[in-house]
């Protein structure tokens, strides 16, 4: 019979130690969990939260008193792989429970994480418990991945993982002696920083993608990072300023040594001009002093050297800190504004009622575009209206649809989608909303979209050469031709008379042939 926990404290004196937790690597996870399977039988034994969580302070409170290895009642280990002479990859605390241990349930295993986080970096228990679960979830994603870790992981990291052990299995029974959960250190890290565990790298998007398939796409989770990792860079950004101000203290503080051993030297020059007009045994006692004077003179400046390389050396991290701060600043908004995009996504399904949903097929949907301002330019998304309740029905994954219409091309939707700086014409299912497939040729952002004729054509706008052109589609949306004459970007297109009439580049309202885009005889 499967026993349960049992917690073994050690009372271990807590030392500080000058590494931390990259809060960057866990960035932009959700509230959604993955799918851990978790022992489910009877317990010989179950012990409390607090004897759990006791586990991870006590593991942290041995790293913190500077063990590099260490294990705790031969069921659990921690091991700080750190290595400050290798730059440009991430440092590991690495949590692996041993063959003996009993932790079979994902929430007592983030809990010793906890614990662990909160002993070892001054964490409060609440963004403990949050950076704890993205820790794991991250694990799992990335679980048995040696090339992902490799990319980002110092060596000393990578000698204590391989493709059987990296990363946390999903499976409960693969933990004891298989599992070996990473979580990435910060240059910067040491208890009470705030930024130890890095939000970023831990919000790897894979991860996010991860997170956001998941029903109510983990908008609360990774909403609670985005306020933590907001309150990182707010830190990050204190230091910084302490940093350039004492920066150009110590630059001040240079100058005036500078000035200083200039004007010595000058004054030893008039004392060696001076000298060379006394008597003899006087000459020589003033050289010996302007002697001592100059080898005085050639230490301070000696010294003032190496202060001021050591200040360009601080500008320089510090200009690295800045970007960082910079780059993490980016991340956040646009995790921010796709957090909102989710939200809103969410509400809109939670009016679609089964009720409604039973009725889809006995009605024919409004089509609409709802749009947004995604920084000054206007994109949406198809959705279908149930015509009768007024309440959506469905929505398209494709949110980057820049045509203000849509019309029907082989009995599917047809709209423009923004594809980098131009558009491609687009076929989605009426049902689904689905993509079913997208032209090559580059359409402009701007163009209007009719289809016409029999067979049906798609007609837009086409770039061409730095020039505008019409241009027809087939129902497999090929270009089949262009009109000769350049057109105005923004033209209408029109149909009448087996002509077609567009506006002309110098903007003359023109008629082409249907057969041929010609002008019309």
């Amino acid at each position: 019979m499967r026993r349960g926990l049992v917690a073994m404290l050690l009372l271990v004196p807590l030392a500080l130690f000058a590494q931390e937790v990259d809060e960057e690597e866990l960035q932009s996870l959700g509230t959604d969990d993955l799918e851990f399977i978790n022992y489910s039988g009877p317990y010989e034994q179950i012990d409390s939260v607090e004897e759990i969580v006791g586990i991870g302070r006590s593991l942290g409170g041995a790293a913190r008193d500077g063990s590099s290895d260490f294990t705790l009642n031969g069921r659990y280990r921690i091991i700080r792989a750190v290595d400050p002479d290798e730059i440009g990859r991430l440092d590991a605390d690495i949590f692996a429970p041993l063959a003996s241990a009993r932790v079979d349930h994902i929430d007592n295993l983030r809990r010793i994480l906890s614990g662990f986080l909160q002993a070892a970096y001054d964490y409060s228990e609440s963004d403990a418990d949050l950076i704890a679960r993205w820790v794991t979830i991250y694990n799992a994603v990335s679980r048995g991945n040696m090339e992902f870790y490799s990319a980002r992981y110092k060596e000393i990291v990578l000698v204590n993982l391989s493709s059987e052990n990296a990363g946390l299995s999903r499976r409960f029974d693969e933990w004891p002696g298989q599992s070996r959960v990473v979580v990435p250190l910060s240059a910067d890290a040491a208890p009470g920083v705030l930024g130890s565990v890095d939000p970023g790298e831990l919000g790897d998007e894979r991860v996010v993608e991860e997170l956001r398939s998941q029903d109510d796409r983990g908008v609360e989770d990774r909403q609670e990072m985005v306020d933590l990792t907001e309150r990182v860079i707010e830190e990050q950004e204190e230091a910084i300023e302490e940093e350039q101000e004492a920066i150009a203290d110590e630059s001040e503080r240079i100058d005036e040594e500078q000035e200083a051993i200039d004007s010595e030297r000058e004054a030893i020059e008039e004392a060696r001009d001076e000298a060379a007009d006394l008597p003899a045994d006087e000459r020589e006692a003033a050289e010996r002093e302007i002697a001592e004077r100059e080898t005085a003179a050639d230490e301070r400046q000696e010294q003032v050297d190496q202060d001021r390389a050591n200040v360009e050396e601080r500008a320089e991290d510090l200009a690295e800190d800045q970007q960082e701060v910079a780059d993490l600043t980016t991340q956040i908004r646009e995790e921010r504004e796709q957090i909102a995009r989710d939200t809103r996504a969410l509400l809109d399904e939670r009016e679609i009622s089964d009720e409604v949903r039973g009725l889809e097929g006995d009605l024919s949907p409004v089509y609409f575009l709802q749009v947004r301002d995604d920084s000054g330019t206007i994109l949406g998304q198809l959705v279908q209206i149930n015509p009768v309740t007024g309440l959506l029905l469905n929505r398209s994954s494709e949110d980057r649809i820049i045509s203000r219409t849509y019309t029907f091309l082989g009995g599917q939707l047809l709209v423009i989608v923004a594809e980098g700086d131009s558009g491609r014409v687009a076929q989605f299912d009426v049902t689904s909303l689905d993509e079913v497939q997208r032209g090559i040729d580059s359409v402009f952002l701007g163009s209007a979209l009719e289809v016409a004729g029999d067979p049906a054509r798609a007609y837009a706008v086409i770039e061409s050469e730095g020039d505008y052109y019409l241009g027809r589609f087939d129902e497999s949306l090929t270009l089949l031709d262009q009109s000769v004459i350049a057109v105005n970007p923004y033209t209408t297109i029109a149909f009448g008379g087996g002509r077609i009439y567009v506006q002309t580049a110098d903007d003359r309202v023109v008629a082409l042939s249907i057969e041929d885009l010609r002008i019309a005889p």
